[in-house]
C-alpha cells in the first residue's frame, strides 16, 4: 500500500511530493523545490526514510532542497540525461531571473521508457520535452498515478518561453505520451491542483486548440 502526500515548497508554491510505501517505510521525494528541512522534519514525523528523489525537471523551483536531502539521507538522485547541462547552470535553470542560486547534479540519469524499481514500486520514465528539452514525467501504474512537473497542469501547461523550451515538442508530449495513459490515472503537476488524464484530455484549453 502506497501514501502520497503534496507539500507546497518555496515562493513558488512548488508541489512537492513524497510516496511513501506503508509496509517498509521507505519514500520517495519529488521535486523538493525548497524547504529542504521542513521536508526532512515531515518524512521523520512519519517514520519514514527517503530512498530516492526524482527530479521532474531542471528549473531552480524543483531542485533547490536536493542537495540538502541528498547529503542527510544519502538518498540517490535521478533526473533525465538531456536535462544534465540545465540542471547545472543557474543562468538556464531560471534561477537567476529570481536572484538565486540554484544548481545540481543527479547520481543517475535516466532515458525514456526506463522501469525503476523503487521502494517497491515500479515508476516508469515519460520523456516529455516541451517545457524543458529533458523534462520527464514519472508513471505509477499500480498506484494509478502520473507526476507530471510543469509538463500539464490542471487545464493548462508548462511554459514554453524559457531556455530549452519548444511549445511544438509540449503539445507532442502530452497528446502522444500522456494521453495515451488510462483516462482515469491522477495528474500530480507541479503546482496547482491534480486532475485526470481523461479531464485534460477533454477539456484541456491549451490542447485543444491544437486539434491534435
Amino acid at each position: 500500500m502506497y501514501n502520497l502526500q503534496i507539500i507546497n515548497v518555496g515562493e513558488m508554491r512548488t508541489n512537492c511530493y513524497i510516496l511513501s510505501n506503508e509496509e517498509t517505510k521507505e519514500a520517495l521525494v519529488f521535486d523538493p523545490g525548497a524547504d529542504a528541512e521542513r521536508i526532512l522534519e515531515f518524512v521523520k514525523s512519519k517514520g519514514l526514510s527517503i530512498q530516492a528523489i526524482l527530479l521532474t525537471h531542471g528549473h531552480f523551483d524543483h531542485i533547490m532542497g536536493v542537495d540538502e536531502i541528498r547529503r542527510q539521507t544519502r538518498a540517490t538522485v535521478y533526473a533525465c540525461e538531456a536535462e544534465r547541462e540545465l540542471l547545472g547552470n543557474p543562468d538556464m535553470n531560471c534561477a537567476h531571473m529570481f536572484n538565486c542560486e540554484a544548481a545540481t547534479e543527479a547520481d543517475i540519469y535516466v532515458k525514456d521508457g526506463q522501469i525503476l524499481t523503487l521502494a517497491g514500486l515500479k515508476i516508469q520514465v515519460i520523456h516529455t520535452p516541451g517545457h524543458t528539452s529533458g523534462g520527464v514525467c514519472y508513471y505509477i501504474e499500480d498506484a494509478k498515478i502520473v507526476i507530471t512537473g510543469d509538463t500539464l497542469f490542471f487545464e493548462a501547461v508548462g511554459r514554453c518561453d524559457l531556455p530549452t523550451s519548444n511549445e511544438a515538442a509540449i503539445i507532442e508530449s502530452i497528446t502522444k505520451k500522456l494521453f495515451v495513459l488510462p483516462e482515469d490515472v491522477t495528474v500530480y503537476p507541479g503546482h496547482g491542483r491534480s486532475s485526470t488524464i481523461g479531464y485534460e484530455e477533454q477539456n484541456n484549453p491549451y490542447v485543444l486548440e491544437e486539434e491534435y
